[in-house]
């Protein structure tokens, strides 16, 4: 049996007597012996351990989750503008067109035809005539004819024709051709022949070159 320590024997004795229970003689040994009991199971018991925490819960790992960093998209340089659909482009650019061909759609598409003879004859001149008398019918191989000298030559509009449609062929060099009564005498054919223009102009355009040579040279 374990031994009672002498200083808790007189720790129980000295409660005993402040309550009024005694502490001496039997009643002390009684005392002493309950007390040397209570003192041997007090010691003789293990303390008890303070209770089991509560059993640890595991720690949980918490992986990382990778996350796909999001595409980077380069701010537009310059002030901020409004995107438009790349469909609406092909519109953008149709409608000035068709705006531009939509009135062409319903105008009269022919050409103005030139009538006026003298405008005509202005063009047969000038692609056939004006080589031998002149652009301004000032003369160089062939007479001049400006001034009206071609009115003046031939008074008769048909006699004119003739001239330019058969030139001089079948004449004599140095025959006289033209007004007989013209100032200054007949003209008289030359060695520079004029040639004729039948097979090369058409009856009307023979007639526009007269007119445009008594008019307007």
């Amino acid at each position: 049996m374990t031994e009672i320590p002498e200083h808790l024997l007189r720790r129980s004795r000295e409660r005993r007597a402040a309550l009024g229970l005694g502490g001496d003689g039997e009643g002390g040994g009684e005392s002493e012996s309950s007390g040397s009991a209570l003192a041997a199971k007090s010691e003789a018991a293990p303390a008890k351990a303070p209770a089991a925490s509560a059993a640890k819960v595991p720690a949980v790992v918490v992986e990382p989750v990778e996350v796909a960093p999001a595409a980077y998209i380069a701010p537009p340089k310059g002030p901020h503008k409004l995107r438009i659909p790349i469909w609406v482009m092909p519109v953008l650019i149709a409608i000035p067109l068709w705006a531009f061909f939509f009135p062409a759609a319903f105008s009269n598409h022919k050409k103005a035809a030139v009538t006026d003879p003298v405008v005509l004859g202005n063009q047969v001149y000038h692609s056939s005539c004006s080589t031998c008398h002149g652009s301004n019918g000032e003369g160089g191989v062939g007479p001049a004819l400006h001034g009206g000298v071609a009115a003046i030559t031939f008074p008769k509009v048909a006699d004119h024709i003739d001239w330019v449609k058969n030139g001089s062929t079948g004449l004599a060099k140095n025959a006289p051709y033209g007004d007989p009564n013209r100032e200054g005498g007949q003209r008289v054919a030359s060695k520079n022949d004029m040639p004729g223009f039948a097979s090369s102009l058409s009856p009307t355009q023979i007639a526009d070159v007269v007119a445009y040579e008594r008019t307007k040279l």
